[in-house]
C-alpha cells in the first residue's frame, strides 16, 4: 500500500512538471469559440483548409501568443507593430520547418488583418496605423489571437 501512493506521487509530480510527457494520453487543447463579432474577423481565416496536424500546431501557437499578450502587464511589447513582427518572426521559427510557412496562400494576410482588428488600427494606404498596445486594447488583441486559433481549429 505505501508504495501504491508514493506511485501515485510520482505520477502527479511528472504529470505537473512534464505534462509534454503525457500530451499523446489527452485531446489537444481546444479553444473556447470567439464572440459573433469576432468569428466575422477570422472568417478569411477559417475558410482556409488548413490540414488537421498545421491546424494544431497554428492554434497552439496563437494560444501561445495570445498568452504572452495577457501576461505583459508591464508593457514590454508596446505597439501593433512590434505584436506583427513578433507573429512574423517567431512563426518564421516555428513554422518554416515544418512546411507550413507559404503552404496556405492568403493566411498570413488574414492573421495580420485580425491583428490589426485586435489592437484597433486602421489598414490604411497598404500598410497598418501605428497603435500603442494600452491596458484597453490588450485584452481585445488576446481576444483576437485566441480567435485565430479557433478559426485554425475549424
Amino acid at each position: 500500500m505505501k508504495n501504491l501512493g508514493l506511485l501515485f506521487i510520482s505520477a502527479a509530480l511528472i504529470m505537473l512538471f512534464r505534462p509534454d510527457l503525457f500530451s499523446g494520453l489527452f485531446e489537444p487543447d481546444r479553444t473556447v469559440a470567439p464572440s459573433r463579432e469576432l468569428q466575422k474577423i477570422v472568417e478569411p481565416v477559417c475558410r482556409i483548409s488548413i490540414s488537421q496536424s498545421d491546424s494544431e500546431r497554428l492554434a497552439a501557437f496563437y494560444r501561445a501568443l495570445a498568452d504572452v499578450i495577457v501576461r505583459d502587464e508591464d508593457g514590454i511589447i508596446k505597439s501593433g507593430a512590434e505584436v506583427r513582427l513578433i507573429n512574423e518572426r517567431a512563426g518564421r521559427l516555428c513554422f518554416e520547418k515544418s512546411g507550413i510557412a507559404g503552404r496556405y496562400p492568403n493566411l498570413a494576410e488574414a492573421i495580420d488583418a485580425v491583428i490589426g482588428y485586435g489592437t484597433g488600427s486602421k489598414y490604411t494606404d497598404g500598410k497598418w496605423e501605428a497603435v500603442s498596445i494600452t491596458p484597453a486594447n490588450r485584452k481585445g488583441l488576446a481576444d483576437a489571437l485566441n480567435a485565430v486559433a479557433w478559426a485554425c481549429e475549424q
